[in-house]
């Protein structure tokens, strides 16, 4: 063997290792038709959850509205806390928690027992409400709710590594248990993560170009996880700007990045197109999430395809193909970004339809 064939050698097995290695992940948002009852939505995530658990996905993240038709997931601590008992090593994550919605103790308090049932599995992703309407109900218009959740994310570590009782004061909150705690009767101390650990992960989604909440994670080595709506244009805007804000070194940085993707995986070639049609899942999600976007001025995140049809979309947005053509775009992907976090597969409900039902199950079988 010639150095250029050792050199082709040691590439192409490099390249293995690091698809082998590649980690997977889910994201529930969760979208389904109106006329889905929430008991039965609950039950087909907690199944999807075990599954995933079962084989070997890394990390699952779970979003929530207040008052939403599509999306009727309320609570991504209630779910996570649902499904925490059931799993065992898969990473738990709020995508996104909505700080500004609870006051710093009550979070704490929940944070606490929820990391506690999942063994410290639980990961922290923050926000102050997408839903614009969710903001509304709370009175939360026109507020400085970006600033506010940083304030209360602060109070909330605060809370949680505290040791005697509290008097913390911030621009918002005077929180104290000193008046009326008592250390002899155990009042007015707040319970640690589990086995007071203190890493617990933070993580911010990504979505439009140039975004603050990149620029902000990396800077804190926190996590960002970037959007299934994201264009490939801004997919790189969001890794590069991560990748200079970081003072991580690239390999390290990298790690931090979780990548969302529509992904569709199908061994019956013959009917790919159905992915594209009426009847399709994965249209019936991007559809209604597209309008909602637009609906709220928000269509930036879809790049250069944000003036395009939403078949015209799908067609570019989504991953789909064969076990082997997946593995292929999953180096594909590896060779354009590196080898980020995880790839981060976009539940979509069941149909009945084992064409679209079974793509999760082939999906975990691609290296």
């Amino acid at each position: 063997m010639n150095f250029l064939e050792y050199a082709l050698y040691v590439k192409i097995n490099t390249i293995f290792i690091l698809i082998q290695l590649m980690n997977k992940g889910i994201f529930y948002i969760p979208c389904y038709p109106k006329k889905t009852e929430l008991h039965q939505i609950v039950e087909e995530i907690k199944k999807s959850v075990i599954f995933c658990d079962k084989n070997n996905f890394k990390d699952s993240y779970f979003g929530e509205h207040l008052a939403d038709k599509y999306e009727k997931i309320t609570s991504s601590l209630g779910i996570i806390s649902a499904v925490s008992t059931l799993t065992k090593k898969i990473n738990l994550a709020s995508l996104t928690t909505n700080l500004t919605f609870y006051h710093p103790s009550v979070l704490a308090a929940h944070l606490s027992l929820i990391d506690n049932l999942s063994k410290g599995r639980f990961v922290l992703g923050i926000g102050s409400g997408s839903n614009i309407s969710d903001v509304e109900s709370l009175e939360l218009l026109g507020k400085d709710n970006r600033r506010k959740m940083y304030e209360i994310l602060s109070l909330t570590k605060k809370l949680l590594k505290s040791k005697n009782l509290v008097n913390l004061k911030s621009k918002s909150f005077n929180i104290s248990t000193q008046k009326k705690g008592n250390k002899s009767l155990g009042l007015g101390f707040y319970n640690p993560l589990y086995k007071d650990r203190k890493n617990l992960e933070i993580v911010l989604p990504a979505l439009n170009p140039d975004s603050n909440n990149v620029k902000t994670a990396a800077r804190n080595l926190w996590s960002i996880v970037i959007s299934n709506f994201c264009s490939d244009d801004v997919v790189k805007n969001h890794i590069d700007s991560y990748l200079h804000h970081s003072p991580l070194k690239k390999v390290d940085a990298l790690n931090k990045i979780k990548l969302a993707r529509f992904i569709f995986v199908s061994n019956n070639k013959a009917k790919m197109g159905n992915l594209f049609e009426k009847n399709s899942p994965y249209m019936g999600v991007l559809k209604t999430l597209h309008t909602k976007l637009k609906y709220y001025n928000r269509l930036d995140c879809f790049g250069n395809l944000k003036d395009l049809k939403t078949r015209s979309i799908a067609e570019k947005l989504f991953i789909y193909g064969d076990k082997k053509q997946i593995s292929i775009k999953i180096k594909s992907l590896i060779r354009e970004y590196g080898k980020i976090g995880s790839l981060v597969y976009t539940h979509v409900p069941n149909t009945g339809n084992k064409y679209f039902d079974q793509s999760l199950k082939l999906f975990s079988q691609c290296k």
